[in-house]
């Protein structure tokens, strides 16, 4: 079984990944060449494991790497860089260079094909797709999402493994947006049109679902807590890949984006924050 878990990526996410992991007494490496990030990502960290040590709750070791090359003695490495394929592709070409053959390589991408990216790894029946939500501490399900030549070892050992974090898992076709933001997105994106309609304001609208639909967060809400840029990146690929119109995003979240209000990560989108 995994001991130790490297991550490649200490943004939002990679960062949520590793403090998951770390709780649940995996070794981490996590990487970033971005200095500044990386940096940013340790305080969090640390802070967060301040308040477990206090406890006296028994967790994993971390270290923070500016080297890819620590990779070569991880059991599974998860890219978590930014959604954007050709920089996803690169990264896990230098990855699947350096790990050894048995160890499993995963991407967090929350809508890239699953099979376009194994293509980069050099090794796709030990590469698979496992997309936690945002926040994992939190939101206990994890999409697995195999590629067409994905080992059943691969993906069993995959299984032990959210086990062990404690997490539900379900398994996803390669399909764009997966299970979750195949349905999710078009629902935000549907939020956001009816904002723009003028049928109510963004309160109206999230207090609406949420006890009317008994949502536990709003849908603008939840936009901005993901990031509206990447709501619009997944709208942007779920339009190219299916080539249907009831996809395409709607021009009041393109109008956020190009504005840079992103969301909480920027400090302002439907609401200011």
């Amino acid at each position: 079984m995994f001991q130790t878990i490297g991550i490649a990526g200490s943004g939002l996410m990679g960062t949520a990944i590793a403090e998951v992991n770390i709780l649940s007494k995996f070794n981490i490496i996590l990487f970033d060449s971005n200095s500044e990030q990386l940096n940013q990502a340790q305080k969090k960290i640390s802070s967060r494991l301040d308040n477990t040590n206090q406890n006296d709750i028994k967790v994993g070791k971390i270290n923070y790497a500016s080297e890819i090359s620590l990779f070569k003695s991880c059991d599974l490495v998860i890219e978590c860089v930014t959604e954007d394929e050709n920089i996803k592709k690169r990264l896990l070409d230098k990855i699947g260079r350096i790990i050894d053959k048995h160890t499993i390589l995963a991407t967090n991408t929350s809508s890239i094909s699953i099979n376009r990216l194994s293509n980069s790894t050099g090794n796709p029946g030990n590469f698979i797709g496992l997309h936690f939500m945002n926040p994992p501490q939190i939101i206990k399900l994890v999409e697995i999402i195999p590629n067409y030549k994905s080992d059943i070892q691969t993906v069993d050992n995959i299984k032990d493994y959210i086990a062990k974090l404690n997490m539900q898992f379900v398994i996803s076709d390669d399909q764009p947006g997966f299970i979750v933001n195949r349905v999710l997105i078009p629902m935000i994106n549907e939020a956001v049109h009816a904002l723009e309609s003028g049928l109510s304001d963004v309160q109206s609208i999230d207090k609406a679902l949420k006890l009317g639909a008994n949502f536990p967060m709003g849908p603008l809400q939840l936009a901005d807590f993901i990031g509206l840029d990447t709501c619009l990146y997944i709208m942007q690929i779920l339009i190219k890949d299916f080539e249907n119109p009831k996809y395409k995003p709607c021009h009041l979240l393109e109008d956020y984006v190009r504005q840079g209000k992103l969301g909480r990560k920027t400090g302002e989108g439907f609401y200011k924050y």
